[in-house]
């Protein structure tokens, strides 16, 4: 693996690299913070539309985006910034509460991702329990959406003439430039000029003092890809159970009558039509809106001659007979927590691919690239893991009835009365704090 780094032999100074038509700064529009911003916002827009889709409240959302973006950004500054001059040396001399300076450029995705991840998980955790959402559910609503803000702000590092690649072609030179099947305006702002001492090769070009070279546009390649990514989350893998599953209208031929071609027509023009059923629409009765009256009475049976009893197995029993009366039909859905394992599988592939050929003071751990392959490599394994756990595993252990995982699980009696439970007890405290203020 041939290691190399930028230092100071690849300026990124305008004055050194004239050819340069784009900049960082246009007056008071700094494009790095502005783009940011921007996919703050559109990762935010998608996640509101994904849980209106859900029907979930739009209040948690911004509950938890109100805590946990503002500790993304500190955690990408603090961990963009520290050592990012070399070891020990952090971004341009930054004390420690400057690397906490996050309107600044030398961002990290994973420090946003381990810092707002981790404060963001905690908040949903807390606010589902009294919604009776599992977390799950709302890592699914949001994690992929960040696929679309990451792709955009990469453009804030391209005005910054930042995230590029190993030199590819010498401009000096008469061959044809590799990458002429990108627009121009792409290959002229990733041209650095070469500073050093030379007498050394990178990717097995000989590097001149005073030359120009062409540099891969890491950028460009991520956001495409990370664009990508999100279209296969979000489209391609709920989609999979229900492509290889048993068909509803196979099933219950008497009560589901698909329509493709209203299908398609619908999912442009919206037009209702009360005799006809979308694809959507049946999916929607036959397992998200549907419980069947007999299976959930046969899960009731069932469960009393479990009760008592706390050893795994035991659990593993309830929560399939749990999983089972909620799909008695047996449809292959692609369970909850899946598309947020997803996120982190497919961010760190891209991540890991391209991390090889990134120079070593660009790296996530910069300086420490085997160290830098591993923690990207692991992050992308665990979140392979997360899929299949959440998908084969977690449905039969984590399981609750009256809570939204892939479908709002039913009510058994017992939930029900200890939600009333719980309002009586809520109550009783709020009217001793009520009488309490009147007597004073």
């Amino acid at each position: 693996m041939e290691q190399w780094t930028t230092g100071d032999k690849f300026p990124n100074n305008p004055n050194i690299n004239p050819q340069w038509t784009i900049q960082g700064d246009y007056g008071f529009l700094h494009v790095y913070a502005f783009t940011m911003t921007l996919g703050v916002i559109v990762t935010i827009a998608i996640s509101a539309f994904k849980f209106w889709r859900k029907g979930l409240s739009l209040r948690e959302l911004l509950i938890g985006a109100c805590l946990s973006v503002p500790a993304g950004l500190f955690g990408a500054s603090f961990f963009g910034k520290l050592n990012a001059d070399g070891y020990g040396k952090n971004a341009n001399g930054a004390s420690f509460f400057e690397l906490f300076a996050f309107w600044k450029e030398g961002m990290s995705i994973h420090g946003a991702l381990f810092l707002g991840g981790f404060v963001g998980i905690l908040i949903f955790y807390i606010l589902g329990r009294k919604q009776r959402v599992s977390v799950l559910v709302y890592m699914d609503c949001i994690l992929p959406n960040i696929l679309i803000g990451q792709a955009i702000g990469r453009w804030g590092n391209f005005y910054n003439h930042e995230i590029f690649g190993k030199p590819v072609w010498d401009v000096s030179s008469h061959s044809p430039n590799p990458l002429n099947w990108l627009p121009e305006f792409l290959r002229v702002n990733t041209q650095f000029k070469y500073t050093g001492s030379g007498g050394e090769f990178i990717n097995g070009i000989e590097m001149i003092n005073g030359h120009t070279y062409q540099m891969q546009p890491i950028f460009f390649y991520e956001s495409i890809a990370l664009f990508l990514a999100w279209i296969v989350i979000t489209v391609f893998i709920p989609g999979i159970g229900r492509w290889i599953s048993k068909k509803p209208w196979n099933l219950h031929p008497e009560t589901y009558q698909l329509d493709l071609k209203y299908s398609f027509k619908h999912a442009f023009t919206w037009k209702k039509d009360a005799e006809k059923q979308t694809y959507f629409e049946v999916w929607k009765k036959a397992f998200y809106s549907n419980n069947n009256e007999q299976a959930i009475k046969k899960y009731k049976e069932e469960i009393t001659k479990l009760q008592g009893t706390n050893s795994l197995a035991n659990k593993w029993k309830k929560g399939k007979m749990l999983v089972d009366a909620n799909n008695p039909d047996n449809y292959k859905i692609i369970k909850a927590g899946v598309e947020a394992g997803a996120y982190f599988f497919l961010w760190n592939l891209i991540r890991f691919v391209l991390e090889l050929g990134r120079p070593n003071d660009h790296l996530f751990l910069i300086y420490l690239p085997t160290a830098s392959y591993i923690a990207v490599g692991l992050t992308s394994l665990f979140g392979l893991l997360f899929m299949l756990v959440s998908q084969f595993i977690f449905p039969n252990l984590i399981r609750t009835p009256g809570y939204v995982y892939e479908k709002e699980y039913f009510y058994t009696e017992e939930v029900i009365d200890k939600m009333t439970s719980q309002e009586s007890k809520l109550k009783k405290v709020l009217t001793k704090v009520i009488s309490k203020k009147k007597s004073k």
